[in-house]
């Protein structure tokens, strides 16, 4: 969980609140990575290579999903509360991140 939202990336779902945001398959999965890794600056590289596996992508792409999560998420790029952009680097997912366990 991070600020209303809830992250479920079994379910490939992403929740406010208690209502599913709509979002694409690749923005879930930048998301995913980013939170999982919450504090830490992932390259873009990197999150490319994780993101699209085998498929070659320009930067170009990663920027549209980064947008359309921050648009998602009600983010800014100047003020960020989830994402942040670090220039020439990647990207950091800068909320706090609380993990719930499931019980079965």
């Amino acid at each position: 969980m991070f600020g209303p939202f809830s992250l479920q990336p079994e379910r490939q779902l992403l929740l406010h609140g208690t209502k599913p945001v709509r979002i694409g398959g690749r923005a879930l999965d930048i998301l995913t990575v980013l939170v999982s890794r919450a504090g830490e600056v992932v390259r873009k590289r990197e999150l490319m290579e994780l993101v699209w596996r085998d498929l070659t992508v320009e930067e170009c792409n990663l920027k549209v999903n980064i947008a359309a999560l921050r648009k998602t998420l009600g983010d800014q790029p100047i003020e960020p509360r989830y994402i942040a952009t670090i220039v020439g680097r990647g990207y950091r997912f800068v909320s706090p991140v609380h993990i719930r366990s499931v019980l079965r």
